[in-house]
């Protein structure tokens, strides 16, 4: 007797997929409609005098690996800052470890916040490694961390996770994880900062590394201790991933993409209609090793953005770039650091509410180096050479 054909089958495989898939795909598309409009920062006054200050946040720090800082202004101008530490990239010692900034300038020592062993526990599944923190914080002070927990291997086999305080970082809820696809939510990672919707919530730029990499973006709407999400892919392809966001108007918003392709720059697309939708993506005239940017727009509408610019693909210089026309063309403004055989990578910049700029980034694998500064000091810089 024949064997009975597999066709029937396979196509009732197809349809009962669909019939999973669609809900999800439907979802998502709308979540990214009905969101609101982004929500632009109140400019700072403008100070006349330069200032630029720099410091270590860990100076005393022993791990091999200190990596992927974010950073937060609450109301009272204090400020708080989270980074992944261990002996080395998805290893099973790293923890999300935090410090904070009085309104005198004083850092905490650092402490770490969550550890692999405590995250198992509340989650009820295994965790390997921790990575990848993002603050959020919101007008009531109330802080939110989304950090990732890798089940197994590296970025592939991660998840989203997210945690409530109340209290400037002293304590967090337990973490829960964000489920947003039929994959539960494998492989989305967080980087770069989020931009605040109208009305309350975050667009956070997100992206995939599972199968290949993608940007996307994660929509959160806190509904009292627990949040709505969903997620809706920015670009196709299999190269530009690590999306940095920048509004430029309720509807309009710029994204800078990380490239790995070997062209050496920094991608750009744009969205008219509240980040729902982005254009293809272009090579920019910024230069990019296969390594993290971070943009945001100045109070007098500039657009400010940090870059790696060494050779061979290498991180042993981080230096600022300024647009003054939406990102067609840029200069280099300055050189924040720069030596030869180190790394200096993964920039976080946010506008606080004076209008200064503050920064974070990781500086020779084991240091989180804070810089803030203002537009009167970037004026005062001379114009450096693109190499």
């Amino acid at each position: 007797m024949p064997a009975p054909s597999s066709a029937p089958r396979l196509l009732l495989a197809l349809l009962a997929g669909g019939v999973v898939l669609a809900p999800w795909w439907l979802a998502r598309d709308e979540a990214a409609a009905s969101f609101p409009g982004f929500a632009l920062p109140a400019a700072g006054d403008r100070e006349a005098v330069p200032f630029f200050a720099t410091e270590t946040i860990n100076p005393a720090s022993t791990e091999r690996k200190v990596h992927a800082g974010t950073l937060v202004e609450q109301p009272d101008g204090r400020l708080v800052a989270a980074w992944y530490a261990g002996s080395g990239e998805g290893a099973s010692d790293v923890a999300i470890q935090l410090a904070t900034r009085d309104v005198g300038g004083a850092w905490s020592d650092p402490r770490a916040v969550f550890r692999r062993e405590a995250v198992a526990a509340s989650l009820r599944r295994h965790v390997h490694s921790l990575g990848n923190p993002l603050l959020l914080a919101d007008d009531s002070g109330r802080l939110g961390l989304l950090f990732v927990s890798i089940a197994a291997g590296k970025w592939s086999g991660s998840s989203i996770n997210l945690a409530w305080s109340t209290d400037g970082g002293a304590t967090w809820t337990p973490p829960e994880k964000l489920t947003l696809n039929p994959l539960a939510n494998l492989s989305a990672l967080p980087r770069n900062p989020p931009v605040p919707l109208a009305g309350g919530g975050w667009a956070v730029p997100v992206y995939e590394e599972f199968l290949g990499r993608f940007p996307e973006i994660l929509w959160l709407r806190p509904e009292n201790s627990a949040a709505t999400a969903a997620v809706s892919r920015m670009a196709d392809g299999m190269s530009v991933f690590q999306p940095s966001v920048v509004a430029l108007s309720p509807e309009r918003g710029l994204a800078f993409y990380r490239d790995d392709s070997g062209t050496g720059r920094v991608f750009l697309a744009g969205s008219s209609d509240r980040g729902r939708t982005w254009s293809e993506g272009r090579a920019s005239d910024l230069p990019n090793v296969d390594s993290g940017v971070c943009a945001l727009r100045l109070p007098d509408g500039r657009l400010l953005c940090a870059v790696n610019d060494s050779s061979d693909r290498k991180r042993e210089n981080l230096r600022l770039a300024i647009s003054a026309d939406d990102g067609v063309t840029w200069r280099y403004v300055a050189t924040l650091a720069e030596e030869r055989g180190e790394n200096f990578d993964y920039p976080y910049l946010i506008l606080g509410r004076d209008g200064r700029v503050r920064m974070l980034y990781s500086a020779r694998g084991t240091r989180l180096v804070y810089a803030e500064f203002n537009t009167a000091w970037i004026e005062a810089q001379t114009p450096e050479v693109p190499r």
